[in-house]
Protein backbone atom coordinates (compact mmCIF):
# COMPACT_ATOMS: atom_id res chain seq x y z
CA UNK A 1 0.00 0.00 0.00
CA UNK A 2 2.55 2.67 -1.13
CA UNK A 3 1.69 6.15 -1.66
CA UNK A 4 3.60 8.33 -4.09
CA UNK A 5 3.46 11.21 -2.01
CA UNK A 6 5.22 13.40 -5.07
CA UNK A 7 4.72 12.76 -8.90
CA UNK A 8 4.35 14.80 -12.02
CA UNK A 9 1.61 12.74 -14.02
CA UNK A 10 1.47 15.61 -16.34
CA UNK A 11 4.83 15.44 -17.71
CA UNK A 12 4.23 11.93 -18.37
CA UNK A 13 1.90 12.79 -21.26
CA UNK A 14 3.30 12.17 -24.55
CA UNK A 15 6.37 10.49 -23.01
CA UNK A 16 7.41 6.56 -23.40
CA UNK A 17 6.51 6.15 -19.99
CA UNK A 18 7.11 2.55 -19.05
CA UNK A 19 10.46 0.56 -20.30
CA UNK A 20 7.74 -2.41 -20.05
CA UNK A 21 4.66 -1.27 -22.02
CA UNK A 22 7.07 1.78 -24.26
CA UNK A 23 3.54 3.22 -25.77
CA UNK A 24 1.35 3.35 -22.59
CA UNK A 25 -0.82 5.90 -22.37
CA UNK A 26 -0.95 7.78 -18.91
CA UNK A 27 -3.95 6.26 -18.19
CA UNK A 28 -2.73 2.89 -18.16
CA UNK A 29 0.88 4.21 -16.45
CA UNK A 30 -1.18 5.01 -13.87
CA UNK A 31 -3.36 1.95 -13.78
CA UNK A 32 -0.26 -0.27 -13.93
CA UNK A 33 0.80 1.08 -10.38
CA UNK A 34 -2.69 0.95 -9.31
CA UNK A 35 -2.62 -2.74 -10.24
CA UNK A 36 1.07 -3.68 -8.30
CA UNK A 37 0.49 -2.18 -4.79
CA UNK A 38 0.53 1.88 -5.79
CA UNK A 39 -2.46 2.79 -4.09
CA UNK A 40 -2.74 6.79 -4.05
CA UNK A 41 -0.60 9.26 -5.85
CA UNK A 42 -0.17 12.74 -5.19
CA UNK A 43 -0.05 15.06 -8.30
CA UNK A 44 2.10 18.24 -7.83
CA UNK A 45 1.34 21.42 -10.28
CA UNK A 46 4.55 23.40 -10.98
CA UNK A 47 2.40 26.42 -12.27
CA UNK A 48 -1.45 27.39 -13.24
CA UNK A 49 -1.47 25.20 -16.37
CA UNK A 50 0.06 21.85 -14.69
CA UNK A 51 -1.86 22.62 -11.54
CA UNK A 52 -5.10 22.91 -13.44
CA UNK A 53 -4.23 19.82 -15.22
CA UNK A 54 -3.46 18.09 -11.72
CA UNK A 55 -6.77 18.53 -10.27
CA UNK A 56 -8.47 17.27 -13.84
CA UNK A 57 -6.15 14.53 -12.93
CA UNK A 58 -7.17 14.28 -9.11
CA UNK A 59 -11.11 14.17 -10.24
CA UNK A 60 -10.24 11.86 -13.00
CA UNK A 61 -8.78 9.27 -10.58
CA UNK A 62 -11.01 10.17 -7.48
CA UNK A 63 -9.77 8.76 -4.09
CA UNK A 64 -6.59 7.33 -6.12
CA UNK A 65 -4.97 10.01 -7.12
CA UNK A 66 -4.99 13.87 -5.03
CA UNK A 67 -3.45 17.39 -6.26
CA UNK A 68 -1.40 19.71 -5.53
CA UNK A 69 -1.50 23.14 -6.83
CA UNK A 70 1.39 26.18 -6.80
CA UNK A 71 3.97 27.95 -8.43
CA UNK A 72 7.32 25.79 -8.37
CA UNK A 73 10.21 28.65 -7.61
CA UNK A 74 11.37 28.16 -10.99
CA UNK A 75 8.22 29.02 -12.64
CA UNK A 76 7.45 32.25 -10.76
CA UNK A 77 9.78 35.23 -12.86
CA UNK A 78 6.87 33.75 -15.53
CA UNK A 79 3.98 33.83 -13.41
CA UNK A 80 1.18 36.92 -13.24
CA UNK A 81 -0.85 38.00 -9.99
CA UNK A 82 -3.66 36.09 -12.55
CA UNK A 83 -1.84 32.86 -12.33
CA UNK A 84 -1.79 33.34 -8.40
CA UNK A 85 -5.99 34.00 -8.57
CA UNK A 86 -6.33 31.14 -10.28
CA UNK A 87 -4.45 28.85 -7.90
CA UNK A 88 -6.08 30.16 -4.72
CA UNK A 89 -8.96 29.61 -6.51
CA UNK A 90 -8.07 25.71 -7.26
CA UNK A 91 -6.61 25.09 -4.07
CA UNK A 92 -10.67 25.22 -2.20
CA UNK A 93 -11.15 22.59 -4.45
CA UNK A 94 -12.08 19.29 -2.53
CA UNK A 95 -9.52 17.25 -4.52
CA UNK A 96 -6.56 19.60 -3.67
CA UNK A 97 -4.63 18.51 -0.21
CA UNK A 98 -1.66 20.63 -0.37
CA UNK A 99 -0.29 23.87 -1.85
CA UNK A 100 2.79 23.76 -3.75
CA UNK A 101 5.23 22.79 -5.43
CA UNK A 102 7.11 26.16 -3.42
CA UNK A 103 10.07 27.08 -2.10
CA UNK A 104 13.22 27.56 -2.46
CA UNK A 105 16.00 26.69 -5.50
CA UNK A 106 19.70 28.27 -5.78
CA UNK A 107 20.88 25.69 -8.12
CA UNK A 108 18.98 27.40 -10.64
CA UNK A 109 19.00 30.91 -11.87
CA UNK A 110 15.62 31.22 -13.29
CA UNK A 111 14.10 33.29 -10.48
CA UNK A 112 15.99 36.36 -8.59
CA UNK A 113 15.97 34.89 -5.19
CA UNK A 114 14.08 37.62 -3.70
CA UNK A 115 11.11 37.35 -6.06
CA UNK A 116 11.54 33.07 -4.88
CA UNK A 117 10.92 33.87 -1.39
CA UNK A 118 8.22 36.77 -2.22
CA UNK A 119 5.97 34.04 -4.19
CA UNK A 120 7.02 31.26 -1.07
CA UNK A 121 5.07 33.41 1.33
CA UNK A 122 2.23 33.99 -0.34
CA UNK A 123 2.13 30.18 -0.59
CA UNK A 124 2.44 29.53 2.78
CA UNK A 125 -0.77 32.55 3.43
CA UNK A 126 -2.72 31.07 1.45
CA UNK A 127 -1.89 26.96 3.27
CA UNK A 128 -2.22 28.98 6.63
CA UNK A 129 -5.37 30.11 5.54
CA UNK A 130 -7.05 27.10 4.15
CA UNK A 131 -5.17 24.47 6.77
CA UNK A 132 -3.10 22.45 4.26
CA UNK A 133 0.37 21.73 4.49
CA UNK A 134 3.21 23.10 1.89
CA UNK A 135 4.95 20.89 -0.37
CA UNK A 136 8.25 22.25 -0.51
CA UNK A 137 11.29 22.17 -2.81
CA UNK A 138 14.61 23.21 -1.34
CA UNK A 139 17.72 22.87 -3.06
CA UNK A 140 21.08 24.46 -2.27
CA UNK A 141 18.72 26.67 -0.10
CA UNK A 142 18.69 24.93 2.90
CA UNK A 143 20.06 27.51 5.60
CA UNK A 144 18.23 30.18 4.06
CA UNK A 145 14.76 27.74 4.04
CA UNK A 146 15.73 27.20 7.92
CA UNK A 147 15.62 30.38 8.66
CA UNK A 148 12.28 31.34 6.74
CA UNK A 149 10.59 28.13 8.61
CA UNK A 150 11.94 29.18 11.74
CA UNK A 151 10.09 32.98 11.45
CA UNK A 152 7.02 31.55 10.16
CA UNK A 153 7.13 28.51 13.73
CA UNK A 154 7.19 31.90 15.52
CA UNK A 155 3.85 33.74 13.16
CA UNK A 156 1.98 30.61 13.20
CA UNK A 157 2.08 26.92 11.83
CA UNK A 158 4.14 25.61 9.94
CA UNK A 159 3.10 22.24 8.23
CA UNK A 160 5.72 21.57 5.43
CA UNK A 161 6.55 18.21 2.89
CA UNK A 162 10.18 18.76 2.28
CA UNK A 163 9.89 17.01 -0.91
CA UNK A 164 13.09 15.05 -2.43
CA UNK A 165 15.03 15.54 0.21
CA UNK A 166 18.84 15.95 -0.43
CA UNK A 167 19.91 17.84 2.71
CA UNK A 168 22.05 16.43 6.03
CA UNK A 169 20.67 15.52 8.98
CA UNK A 170 22.26 18.58 10.92
CA UNK A 171 19.97 20.62 8.81
CA UNK A 172 17.02 18.32 8.65
CA UNK A 173 17.41 17.34 12.24
CA UNK A 174 16.15 21.13 12.68
CA UNK A 175 13.23 21.25 10.08
CA UNK A 176 11.68 18.17 12.18
CA UNK A 177 12.27 20.03 15.10
CA UNK A 178 8.91 21.76 14.04
CA UNK A 179 6.27 19.31 14.36
CA UNK A 180 3.93 20.26 11.15
CA UNK A 181 7.27 19.19 9.55
CA UNK A 182 7.40 15.28 7.72
CA UNK A 183 10.10 14.78 5.18
CA UNK A 184 10.20 12.78 1.85
CA UNK A 185 12.48 10.77 0.25
CA UNK A 186 12.52 10.33 -3.70
CA UNK A 187 15.03 7.54 -5.76
CA UNK A 188 17.69 9.95 -5.31
CA UNK A 189 18.70 8.16 -2.06
CA UNK A 190 19.50 4.95 -3.68
CA UNK A 191 22.23 6.25 -5.67
CA UNK A 192 25.54 4.50 -5.10
CA UNK A 193 27.76 7.51 -5.51
CA UNK A 194 29.44 8.78 -2.11
CA UNK A 195 27.95 12.32 -2.58
CA UNK A 196 24.42 10.62 -1.51
CA UNK A 197 25.94 9.05 1.51
CA UNK A 198 25.07 11.91 4.29
CA UNK A 199 21.53 11.84 2.41
CA UNK A 200 21.33 8.22 3.57
CA UNK A 201 22.34 8.90 7.11
CA UNK A 202 19.74 11.30 7.00
CA UNK A 203 17.31 8.68 5.84
CA UNK A 204 18.06 6.24 8.18
CA UNK A 205 17.64 8.34 11.27
CA UNK A 206 14.39 10.32 10.37
CA UNK A 207 11.99 9.34 12.80
CA UNK A 208 9.31 6.66 11.61
CA UNK A 209 6.15 8.92 12.10
CA UNK A 210 7.60 11.70 10.01
CA UNK A 211 8.80 10.05 7.04
CA UNK A 212 7.01 9.80 3.66
CA UNK A 213 8.19 8.37 0.46
CA UNK A 214 7.85 9.42 -3.20
CA UNK A 215 9.32 9.38 -7.16
CA UNK A 216 9.22 13.00 -8.43
CA UNK A 217 8.42 11.40 -11.44
CA UNK A 218 9.35 11.77 -14.10
CA UNK A 219 12.78 12.55 -12.77
CA UNK A 220 14.65 10.43 -10.35
CA UNK A 221 14.42 7.21 -11.32
CA UNK A 222 15.83 5.26 -8.37
CA UNK A 223 18.18 2.40 -8.94
CA UNK A 224 18.22 -0.60 -10.06
CA UNK A 225 16.35 1.70 -13.18
CA UNK A 226 18.70 4.62 -13.09
CA UNK A 227 20.72 4.64 -16.57
CA UNK A 228 18.66 1.86 -18.30
CA UNK A 229 15.55 4.18 -18.43
CA UNK A 230 15.08 7.80 -19.08
CA UNK A 231 11.62 8.32 -17.02
CA UNK A 232 10.52 7.14 -13.54
CA UNK A 233 6.85 6.27 -13.27
CA UNK A 234 4.73 5.87 -10.06
CA UNK A 235 5.28 2.15 -10.09
CA UNK A 236 9.16 3.03 -9.30
CA UNK A 237 7.91 4.13 -5.66
CA UNK A 238 8.40 0.73 -4.65
CA UNK A 239 11.93 0.63 -5.39
CA UNK A 240 12.92 3.97 -3.48
CA UNK A 241 10.40 2.40 -0.87
CA UNK A 242 12.07 -0.92 -0.79
CA UNK A 243 15.71 0.40 -0.52
CA UNK A 244 14.18 2.54 2.32
CA UNK A 245 13.04 -0.04 4.24
CA UNK A 246 16.43 -2.00 3.79
CA UNK A 247 18.46 1.24 4.85
CA UNK A 248 16.11 1.21 7.88
CA UNK A 249 16.46 -2.54 8.50
CA UNK A 250 12.57 -2.71 8.34
CA UNK A 251 10.33 -4.96 6.43
CA UNK A 252 9.18 -3.41 3.24
CA UNK A 253 5.40 -3.79 4.41
CA UNK A 254 6.10 -2.25 7.46
CA UNK A 255 7.25 0.78 5.50
CA UNK A 256 4.95 0.51 3.25
CA UNK A 257 2.31 0.74 6.06
CA UNK A 258 4.07 3.65 8.02
CA UNK A 259 4.09 6.12 5.28
CA UNK A 260 1.30 5.53 4.00
CA UNK A 261 -0.08 6.47 7.90
CA UNK A 262 2.03 9.29 7.79
CA UNK A 263 0.80 10.94 4.70
CA UNK A 264 -3.00 10.43 5.27
CA UNK A 265 -2.45 11.97 8.45
CA UNK A 266 -0.19 14.90 6.81
CA UNK A 267 -2.48 15.72 3.84
CA UNK A 268 -5.46 15.16 5.91
CA UNK A 269 -6.94 12.66 4.14
CA UNK A 270 -10.01 10.52 5.68
CA UNK A 271 -11.54 7.25 5.27
CA UNK A 272 -14.37 8.84 3.98
CA UNK A 273 -12.35 10.12 1.30
CA UNK A 274 -10.48 7.18 0.05
CA UNK A 275 -12.05 5.42 -2.89
CA UNK A 276 -11.92 1.95 -3.26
Amino acid sequence: MWFDTHAHLFLLEGHHASETHPTATLSEVVQTAFDQGVTRILCVGIDVETSRRSVNLAHQFSGRVWAAVGIHPNSASGASSADWDEIVELARDNSVIAVGETGLDWYRDYTPPSVQVEWFEKHWFLAQELGKPLVVHCRDAERDMTEILSRWTREGTVRAVMHACAAPWEIVSRWLDWQGVVVSFAGSVTYKNTKFAPLRETAQRVPADRILVETDCPYLVPEPYRGRVKTSVPLHVKDTGQFLAKLRGVSPEELATQTTENALRTFGISPQQEGS
